[in-house]
């Protein structure tokens, strides 16, 4: 399948900027389907659902091949290639599920090889466990029996250093007497390590702590850098302004010249972190199915259906050429905060022109002048 189009979107790109509703329903007769059977709640939901419709009823090439007469400056062959490797690939892969399903189930043969069910993970597993028990086994009997083993060279050392005071005496008390050196030598010596060790310990624990300290500034500094890449880029800066307004609630688009501009050459796209549009965008036109310019001084506005909260309709709007209530949580809330999209973009006759941050801030942009 080609990979490098997604031609599902494309196709939804090209019908909703090509055609009004009226020419959709036009479409509709001609192609000889009914248009109140679509589904969608708008005009973007009608398209999709056309699209699917045709899709399901093996019919795409007629309706690409409609679309093609009837609109110019959209990537037809392209379209054309990634919907047909599309249905070729969900042709073998009926093939495939069909000789699946048509293929016998036969019986379980038993293995001529004994050794291979010994081999399995189940019995592999068990040995395992098994193995780690009796090395664990050892080990706790080699732990207990280390303190026996580690008095008897202490006890024997004791007399070895003491030998030039206490000659006389252990001659005869050793049979004899031979747990109290026993018990009084290994307290003494047994204090003294844990002051030798203790000294060394307390020094490198001081250590690290104050490296990580210091190594936590370079990590604030980042932050930092990241923060200021998210200031919006800026193309055509010489030509007519507008301005973008936007919060999670609702997004303006406000013409501070005095000449209008055409608007259904606009479109946005959401970006993922590698700069990658996602399935999140709207093109202008949808604001052209009422009129086809925002005039100086008006803005044209999106305010989704059934957010709660109050639109932000900024003052400077003084009027308003163009509104559209998309869905909530829709496709076409670009500029809302969602996971994996960190920005998004617009574009003017396909061309990136400028970049813009999420959630509630404005961001200028500049159309080329005519």
């Amino acid at each position: 399948m080609n990979e490098s189009i997604n031609w599902r979107r494309e196709l939804r790109k090209a019908i909703e900027a090509g055609f009004d509703d009226n020419e959709l329903q036009t479409l509709c007769f001609d192609l000889e389907i009914k248009y109140e059977s679509l589904s969608g709640d708008n005009f973007s939901g009608k398209v999709r659902e056309l699209i699917e419709y045709f899709e399901r009823k093996k019919r795409l090439p007629e309706l690409i091949a409609y679309c093609k007469e009837k609109l110019e400056r959209v990537p037809w062959d392209e379209i054309e290639a990634a919907a047909a490797a599309a249905e070729r690939e969900e042709a073998a892969a009926a093939v495939s599920e069909e000789k699946v399903a048509a293929a016998p189930i036969l019986p379980p043969t038993k293995s001529s090889q004994p050794w291979q069910l010994v081999l399995s993970p189940q019995t592999i597993a068990i040995a395992v466990i098994g193995i780690l028990v009796v090395i664990g086994g050892i080990y706790l009997l080699v732990r207990s029996l280390r303190p026996e083993t580690t008095t008897a060279p202490a006890v024997a050392d004791v007399p070895a250093t003491q030998t030039v005071s206490a000659t006389a005496v252990p001659a005869t008390t050793e049979a004899t007497d031979e747990p109290l050196p026993a018990t009084e030598a290994p307290p003494t010596a047994t204090k003294a390590p844990p002051t030798a060790t203790n000294e060394p310990t307390a020094e490198p624990t001081i250590a690290p702590t104050v490296e990580e300290a210091v190594e936590a500034e370079p990590t604030a500094e980042l932050s930092v850098e990241v923060t200021a890449e998210a200031e919006p880029t800026v193309l055509y800066p010489d030509g007519r302004p507008l301005e973008l307004t936007y919060d999670p609630t609702s997004f303006y688009l406000y013409n501070p010249s005095s000449e209008r501009v055409p608007v259904r050459n606009l479109s946005f796209e959401a970006l993922d972190d590698a700069g990658r549009p996602l399935i999140y965008g709207m093109a202008g036109d949808r604001w052209t199915q009422f009129y086809n310019f925002v005039d100086g001084l008006a803005c044209d506005s999106i305010e989704p259906f059934g957010v709660g909260g109050v639109y932000l309709q900024p003052q400077f709007c003084r009027s308003y050429n163009s509104k559209v209530t998309p869905e909530k949580n829709g496709d076409e809330l670009f500029w809302i905060e969602r996971p994996g999209s960190v920005e998004f973009r617009v574009l003017w006759d396909g061309e990136e022109i400028a970049r813009c941050p999420l959630g509630t801030n404005t961001c200028p942009v500049f159309v080329p002048a005519p």
